[in-house]
C-alpha cells in the first residue's frame, strides 16, 4: 500500500489537511517542534484506514474531532498493487461513524459501505489489519520496544495465530466437554440414586411368578378336591338309602328263595316218591302220613304235587334272579359310595394357608391381612373323629346324618382356606405387577445409565482427541516460531549493521522474542541493558523493520508504506544519519516511509521525496515541498 494523499477535516490538530501528490518512493520528512501536528498526520492516516489510532481507540475516538467541531471527515487515497482507491471516513459527536471505499477513477461506483464491510474489504485488499499495523508498519510515538511475542499481529505474522486460534478452540471445547462431563455424571448419580430407591431385588421377579404359579395351581388343585368332595358327599348321601333297600330287598329275596327251594324240593321229593307207588317203604309211609293228614286225600292229587313242585322251582328261579338283581344293584352303588373315602383323603391332604408373609414383603413375620386371617375362623373336623368316621364311610355304615357334621365342617374350613389362598395369590398378582414395573424401571434406567457412561466414554475420548491435537499445533506454533525469530533474525542482519556503523551484525532472539546482540569485542552476545541506549534503540528500530518486512513477505502484496513517529528520539545525529542512509535503501517493497522528527542533522546525504514542515501555530496544512536535505535542516 502506498498513499498517495491525504485530506481531511477537523481532525485532531487539524481543520484542514491536504497532503497531495504524495511520491511513491522515498522517505517522506515531517518535521517540527513539540505539539506542532507532526504526530496527527499519522493518527489522520491511521484513523482513514482502521477508524482509530494508536492511542484512540473505539470507546473513545470521539476524541479525533478538532476542539468544538461537531464533525470531521478524512479522504485517504491509495495504491495497492497498481490499483488506486479512495477511503472516505466520517465522525460526529453523537456517535455516527460511517466508511466508504471506492475506486480512485470511478469514486461514484462504491466498493464498500459501512465501518464493518469497508473494515472486511480492506483486509482482502491490504492483507492485514490495525494489530499487524501497529507491530510493523507503523511506530507511534512511543519508547521503541521489543515486540510482544504473545501479540496478535506478531503471531500473525508467525503464522502461529492460526494455530493457537484453533487450539484455544479446542480448550474450549475440552472445557465444554468436561461441563457435559459434570452433567452427565450427575444425571447418571441421579439415576443411581433413583435405582436405589427401587429396592430392586434381583431374582425377585422369578421368585414371586413361581410361587404364584404354584399358589394357582395349588388353588386349582383344591378346587378340584373339594368339588370332587362334595359330589361324593352328595353321592353317599343320595346312594346310602338306595343301599339298604337293595341290601333289604336282596336279603328277603334271598329268604324267599331258600323257602320256594326248600318247598319245591320237598314237592318234588314228595311227588317222586308218591309216583313210585307202594314199591317203596317211605311211598307207602308217605302215602298214610298224607291219608291221615289231609282230609279226603285222594291219589289223584299226586300229579298236581309235581306240578307244584315245579311252580315252586320256577319261583325259586325268580327269587334267585331278585338276588342277583338287588346284589348287583347294592354293589353298583357301593362303588359309587367308594368315591367318597378317596375324595375325603384327598381332601384330608389340603394344608393349612402357612402364617407367613409373602416373598417382597421385607419383613418375616409381617401381620396377615384380613382374609388371610379368615382361614382361622373355623375349626377343622377333628383327626380322632375323622379316623373314626373314615372306616364306617368305606363300609358305607355312616348315616347322612353323621356325614353331614363332618362336611359342614370340613367344606367350610376348606372353602376358607381356599379363599385365603385365593386372597395371597391376588397380592402376589400385585405383587408380581408391582415388580415387574421395578423391573422394567430398572432395566430403563439401567439402559439410560449404559447410554450415559457411552456417551462419558466419547466425550473422554474427544477430549483425548483435542488434547492431543493440541500437543501437535504446540509443537507446529514452536516450530513456526523458532523459523519465524530465524527469519526476522536474518532480516535483523541487513540493517543492524548500517545502523550501528557495523558495530554489531548479528542478533539471536529467543522465542520470546527477547534481544541478545554479538558483540565482536567480547567474542559472545550480550544482553541489550550491556550497551548504550542508543545503540538498544537502534537495534529495535531494526527489529521493527525487520517485522515490517516480515510481514510484507508474508501477507502484502506490492509495494508498502512505513510511518517512523519519532523514531531517532534520543539519537544523536550520527546515529540519525546512518539510520536515514539505512531507511533510504531498506527495502525495494518497503519504499515510501513517512518519518517524524522534530528536525533533521545537517550534511546527510540522503534526499527526501517530500519534506512537510508543521508549526504549532498554525491548524490548516494544505501544501507540501520536495526540498534537499539541507533545505530542510
Amino acid at each position: 500500500m502506498i498513499i498517495n494523499s491525504v485530506r481531511a477535516k477537523n481532525v485532531l490538530k487539524y481543520a484542514e489537511l491536504e497532503i497531495e501528490s504524495v511520491p511513491g518512493e522515498g522517505i517522506i520528512a515531517i518535521s517540527g517542534e513539540n505539539e506542532s501536528g507532526k504526530s496527527s498526520i499519522g493518527e489522520t492516516i491511521c484513523f482513514a484506514l482502521f477508524g482509530r489510532t494508536f492511542s484512540l481507540d473505539e470507546e473513545h475516538l470521539q476524541k479525533v474531532l478538532r476542539w468544538g467541531e461537531n464533525r470531521c471527515s478524512v479522504i485517504l487515497e491509495f495504491t495497492v498493487d497498481g490499483t488506486r482507491y479512495q477511503l472516505g471516513r466520517f465522525l460526529d459527536r453523537d456517535g455516527n461513524h460511517g466508511a466508504r471505499l471506492a475506486l480512485a477513477e470511478k469514486p461514484d461506483e462504491t466498493l464498500a459501505r459501512g465501518v464493518t464491510s469497508v473494515a472486511d474489504r480492506l483486509f482482502e485488499i491490504l492483507g492485514y489489519e490495525f494489530d499487524e499495523f501497529v507491530e510493523s508498519f507503523y511506530l507511534a510515538q512511543r519508547e521503541i520496544t521489543t515486540p510482544h511475542p504473545h501479540s496478535v499481529a506478531v503471531k500473525i505474522m508467525a503464522g502461529v495465530a492460526p494455530l493457537e486460534q484453533v487450539s484455544s478452540e479446542f480448550e474450549e471445547e475440552i472445557a465444554k466437554f468436561e461441563e457435559m462431563l459434570d452433567e452427565i455424571e450427575a444425571e447418571a448419580e441421579a439415576l443411581r440414586q433413583e435405582q436405589e430407591e427401587l429396592d430392586f431385588q434381583e431374582g425377585l421377579l422369578v421368585t414371586l411368578e413361581d410361587r404364584k404359579n404354584a399358589l394357582e395351581a395349588e388353588v386349582a388343585a383344591n378346587k378340584e378336591r373339594v368339588s370332587a368332595l362334595e359330589h361324593a358327599i352328595d353321592t353317599y348321601e343320595r346312594d346310602y338309602p338306595l343301599i339298604r333297600r337293595a341290601e333289604g330287598k336282596r336279603g328277603r329275596a334271598r329268604f324267599w328263595r331258600f323257602v320256594t327251594f326248600v318247598l319245591a324240593l320237598v314237592a318234588a321229593g314228595t311227588w317222586g316218591l308218591l309216583s313210585q307207588g307202594g314199591d317203596l317203604p317211605q311211598s307207602r309211609q308217605l302215602l298214610q302220613l298224607l291219608q291221615q293228614q289231609v282230609t279226603g286225600w285222594q291219589d289223584a292229587w299226586i300229579p298236581y304235587i309235581g306240578v307244584g313242585a315245579i311252580v315252586l322251582g320256577v319261583l325259586m328261579f325268580f327269587f334267585w334272579m331278585r338276588v342277583s338283581y338287588h346284589n348287583r344293584r347294592a354293589q353298583e352303588l357301593r362303588a359309587e359310595t367308594a368315591e367318597l373315602p378317596r375324595a375325603m383323603e384327598a381332601a384330608r391332604a389340603i394344608g393349612p394357608l402357612p402364617a407367613e408373609s409373602s416373598p417382597g414383603d421385607g419383613e418375616e413375620d409381617a401381620p396377615r391381612s384380613p382374609d388371610e386371617q379368615a382361614a382361622g375362623t373355623v375349626q377343622r373336623y377333628d383327626e380322632a373323629d375323622y379316623a373314626r368316621l373314615l372306616p364306617r364311610v368305606e363300609a358305607v355304615e355312616a348315616t347322612p346324618a353323621q356325614l353331614r357334621e363332618y362336611a359342614e365342617r370340613e367344606l367350610t374350613w376348606l372353602r376358607e382356606q381356599i379363599a385365603a389362598k385365593e386372597a395371597l395369590l391376588n397380592k402376589l398378582d400385585q405383587e408380581v405387577d408391582q415388580e415387574l414395573e421395578r423391573v422394567r424401571q430398572m432395566a430403563r434406567l439401567t439402559e439410560v445409565i449404559d447410554g450415559l457412561e457411552k456417551k462419558e466414554d466419547e466425550i473422554r475420548a474427544g477430549q483425548e482427541k483435542r488434547r492431543k491435537a493440541i500437543e501437535l499445533l504446540q509443537g507446529a506454533s514452536a516450530d513456526l516460531s523458532n523459523d519465524f525469530n530465524r527469519e526476522i533474525r536474518d532480516l535483523v542482519a541487513r540493517t543492524l549493521p548500517i545502523f550501528t556503523q557495523g558495530r554489531y551484525e548479528h542478533l539471536r532472539i529467543d522465542p520470546d522474542l527477547s534481544v541478545r546482540v554479538f558483540s565482536s569485542d567480547k567474542h559472545d552476545f550480550m544482553d541489550l541493558d550491556e550497551v548504550s541506549s542508543g545503540t538498544q534503540r537502534q537495534i529495535m528500530l531494526a527489529l521493527r523493520l525487520a517485522l515490517s518486512q516480515k510481514l510484507m513477505n508474508r501477507k502484502v502484496e506490492g509495494k508498502q508504506f512505513a510511518f517512523l513517529d519519532e523514531p531517532f528520539a534520543f539519537f544523536d545525529e550520527e546515529r540519525t544519519r546512518y539510520a536515514l542512509k539505512a531507511l533510504s535503501g531498506l527495502s525495494e517493497n518497503l519504499s515510501q516511509i513517512w518519518i517524524v522528527a522534530q528536525d533533521y542533522p545537517e550534511g546527510t546525504d540522503v534526499e527526501f521525496a517530500m519534506a512537510i514542515r508543521c508549526s504549532r501555530d498554525i491548524d490548516t496544512l494544505k501544501e507540501a515541498q520536495v526540498v534537499s536535505p539541507h533545505e530542510e535542516g
